[in-house]
């Protein structure tokens, strides 16, 4: 009998648990999506890009690699926003400073690059069913 009661505890809490975490990843992970999105500007290195200021950088699931001043990095930044709506945000805010379009690609994941000098950016877009995760990679041509 106690043993039957243990299990139910125990079953009960880890419930609970399970729960609780899935309420609190989706809440924290993907924020509402904006009329219109605002740019935040990223700094890494040499590398200065817009990033809508609803979108968050996942630290866990980014690299950043610095050598002697030379930037190589992989983002994963996560937020709400149409796939429209982030190509003509990185397509106003990219040739703001300078970046000129290299690439398009629409699909089922959108990819779009664009190139400064001798400066790389691919940005990669997926929806998922909570929210857009937007990849981004830092490279050289």
């Amino acid at each position: 009998m106690k043993l039957l009661r243990y299990i139910s505890v125990f079953s009960f809490l880890v419930s609970v648990l399970i729960f609780s975490g899935c309420t609190v990843a989706t809440k924290d992970t993907f924020s509402k999506e904006p009329a219109q999105l605002q740019p935040f500007t990223e700094r890494l290195g040499n590398y200065v890009f817009p990033i809508p200021s609803n979108f968050s950088r996942k630290d866990d699931l980014s690299m950043i690699y610095e050598n002697k001043g030379v930037v190589r990095a992989y983002l994963v930044y996560v937020g709400k926003a149409s796939t429209p709506k982030l190509v003509a945000f990185f397509d106003k805010y990219m040739k703001k400073n300078g970046w000129k379009k290299e690439l398009f690609i629409a699909g089922e994941d959108t990819v779009i690059s664009y190139s400064r000098d001798n400066q790389l950016i691919v940005f990669k877009i997926h929806q998922s069913i909570g929210g857009t995760v937007l990849k981004v990679l830092l490279t050289t041509k």
